[in-house]
């Protein structure tokens, strides 16, 4: 399911606006969780080339952000708007744009203003576009440095691309990359800075052509498999492993919970993490399933709202919160048996869920559920954010439209998060 966007309504005064994301506050330990199995990889990773749009685009704008006059737009920020530009203008296969972030929006700005800027596009990528979704694993290959600079790689994978676009290497792609440069100067002294390099369409086709994330060449490929893989420099947890055991990768029957059954039988160290992972996910499964049935049913009704008590009695809540006590401490426990850096998992699962440790009947969970619920929306910012429901009395609640859904059939036996094996399946198949 697409996740919708937060947004204000006349009602919702500046700084309570929903928090459309989380609302039990569940994501964040799972994706800890996550980062212990594979580090630097992210779920909203699709397509591995972007790590060499990356990396060209350090060359590509090195040195610019010592200008000052280019305050207003960050160089390689103003690299991403053309190549994204370049993409979705000449790239007519869908297969071919699936995963290029914001694409659409592109689109969008393309059609309505021929052009991509902050405002129609993107202006600080820090979890969107490919520089926000891919810099934590191109910094981790030592393709960029953290300021997005030139890394220790970036020559090597740059060498491998120019090959694969018929240069002799990295030093027959300067004339090019001095195009694309002035490209980016040029765009950068726009008023304000926006897409602007007066390129011809043959241009435009040339650079959506060199970063089409399904048009890597075998020397790329090889060189972006090398640091993906390699075991003793820049490792990357069980990305190996899990590479293996996905040769014949379907994002339509794939299971992760079937994964990390293989997983731990291939590689027995992992087993602290993944039953760590498993066991939370049965109490996250359980709190969020409960969620949405409670959610469901009580969208039903209308001015009278809808007495939180009566949902003790559906069965798929029941099933739902039925030993969640048990859960709660299985999780802790597994939680603790994590060998990280970082120890505060196990104290952040106490502080978030310990109104969950306690045996209850489903009457008092599900009261439990709408006040954790409040708890949540009201620490995701200094000011909060609304519930997804007003209080109508104590006990009873009323859900807002824009939560309103058809009520779905739990899922007790899947995970409610997603741990990285995706997008490792995915960087499989482009370079395959």
């Amino acid at each position: 399911m697409t996740p919708s966007l937060p947004f204000l309504t006349a009602y919702d005064p500046h700084g309570t606006a929903e928090g459309t994301l989380d609302p039990l506050g569940l994501y964040q330990i799972a994706d800890q969780l996550a980062v212990q199995l594979v580090p630097a990889v992210r779920e909203r990773m699709q397509r591995i080339r972007f790590l060499t749009a990356i990396a060209v685009g350090s060359l590509v704008s090195e040195g610019l952000d010592d200008e000052p006059e280019y305050r207003d737009a960050s160089p390689y920020l103003v690299w991403e708007w053309l190549v994204v530009e370049a993409i979705v203008r000449k790239m007519t296969d869908q297969a071919e744009l699936r995963g290029v972030a914001g694409r659409d929006m592109a689109r969008r700005a393309i059609d309505q203003r021929t052009f991509l800027d902050a405002r129609s596009y993107l202006k600080t990528p820090r979890i969107f576009g490919f520089h926000g979704v891919y810099k934590r694993l191109a910094v981790h290959l030592g393709l960029v440095n953290v300021n997005l600079g030139p890394g220790p790689n970036t020559e090597r994978l740059v060498d491998a691309w120019a090959r694969g676009q018929g240069l002799s290497g990295l030093s027959g792609s300067k004339e090019l990359l001095a195009r694309w440069r002035s490209a980016v100067k040029r765009s950068l002294e726009a008023g304000p800075p926006r897409t602007k390099p007066g390129w011809s369409e043959e241009s435009w086709e040339e650079l959506g052509r060199a970063f089409a994330p399904s048009s890597a060449r075998a020397g790329e490929k090889h060189a972006l498999q090398q640091f993906l893989l390699a075991s003793t420099d820049r490792p990357l947890g069980a990305l190996p492993t899990i590479w293996q055991l996905q040769d014949r990768y379907d994002a339509e029957t794939f299971r992760e919970e079937t994964l990390h059954d293989r997983l731990e039988k291939r590689q027995p160290t992992l087993k602290p993490v993944l039953d760590a992972i498993r066991r939370y996910e049965s109490f996250a499964r359980g709190l969020q399933d409960a969620f949405d049935v409670l959610k469901a049913e009580a969208a039903r009704p209308d001015a009278q709202g809808f007495l939180v008590l009566r949902i003790a009695e559906d069965k798929d809540f029941k099933r739902s919160v039925n030993g969640l006590q048990k859960r709660f401490e299985s999780a802790h426990r597994a939680l603790g048996d994590v060998a990280t850096s970082n120890a505060s998992m196990q104290g952040l699962f106490d502080q978030r869920f310990g109104a969950f440790s306690e045996p209850m009947g489903p009457d008092a969970c599900a009261l439990a559920l709408c006040e954790h619920h409040e708890k949540v929306q009201r620490a995701k910012s200094a000011e909060g954010k609304r519930p997804w429901f007003d209080r109508l009395a104590p006990d009873r609640i009323y859900i807002r439209h824009a939560y309103r859904e058809s009520r779905r059939a739990i899922e007790p036996d899947r995970y409610l998060h997603e741990y990285r094996g995706r997008p490792i399946g995915r960087f499989r198949s482009d370079l395959s």
